[in-house]
């Protein structure tokens, strides 16, 4: 392969190629659920993949535009040093750019509408059908593709992503076995995931789920802190059988600065050895 390079002006050589990361594919699902919307969809695969016949858990990431390299190379190094599992990661992106991924994120990521914070996203409330494509499509493309154990998939998500986590929760529960919920903004609606939660436990008194959630002590107090601290003092009084439940805040650490550290230790958490 030739590699054209390029001196500029300080002198500085630059390579042409863009920069990829290892082990890891990129495919298209053009959805029928979401009405003209073409998903990327990016795969990790862990070391020695390609040498094995093993199956392997899977972890989805949401916002995969921002969050698929960060988590694919974290879980490398924790996978790399034996502090979890080999694993597949998934990221669910756009490829559409900055301002495309903050419109389309609050439109799949949101239950419904929201005439307090979620003004300015006229879009929003779209997650039934991004749940359905996800469920419908992206599932059995995966699941056929790589040998992949569907008991096992986990879904990790930042903000909005971990308020359509929460929603997947407590409404289709069965799509997942784990969760990493990030500094979710369940003040959304009306905190309407915590009515969606006592409905759930109403019927259910049973969760057999990892739970992982995790806000930072520098986030949005009314977005972020007080509604979640809500939502885990619900949950820890409704004490679930079959529950693993680890709530953390990590101290001094923004609504996006946590997102690293939620990561590394949400892996830890959920996939541990």
């Amino acid at each position: 392969m030739i590699v054209l390079l390029i001196y500029n002006s300080l002198g500085v050589l630059n390579a042409q190629d863009k920069v990829c990361l290892d082990n890891t594919e990129q495919f298209i699902i053009a959805s029928k659920y979401v009405t003209g919307e073409n998903y990327i969809i990016q795969v990790g695969l862990p070391i020695g993949y390609s040498n094995s016949q093993k199956s392997y858990p899977v972890l989805y990431v949401l916002d995969g535009d921002k969050s698929f390299g960060m988590t694919k190379e974290i879980a490398d190094w924790l996978m790399w040093n034996n502090e979890i599992k080999n694993i597949i990661v998934v990221g669910i992106g756009y490829g559409k750019g900055t301002d495309a991924w903050w419109t389309k994120r609050a439109r799949d990521y949101t239950p419904n509408k929201d005439t307090i914070i979620g003004k300015d996203f006229l879009n929003a409330g779209g997650a039934d059908n991004f749940v359905k494509f996800i469920k419908s499509e992206l599932f059995p493309v995966i699941n056929k593709t790589y040998r992949t154990n569907p008991d096992s998939d986990a879904i990790s998500g930042l903000s909005f992503g971990g308020l359509l986590s929460s929603y997947i929760l407590f409404t289709q529960p069965e799509m997942f076995k784990d969760y990493i919920i990030i500094a979710p903004t369940l003040v959304w609606n009306d905190k309407n995931i915590l009515k969606l939660e006592n409905e759930y436990f109403n019927n259910h008194k049973e969760l057999n789920k990892t739970i992982y959630i995790a806000y930072g002590s520098l986030d949005y107090k009314d977005w972020v802190i007080n509604p979640t601290d809500e939502f885990i003092q619900i949950v820890k009084t409704h004490n679930y059988l079959g529950l693993k439940f680890v709530p953390k805040i990590f101290d001094g650490e923004t609504h996006i600065s946590v997102l690293s550290t939620a990561i590394t230790h949400g892996l830890k958490t959920i996939f541990m050895l």
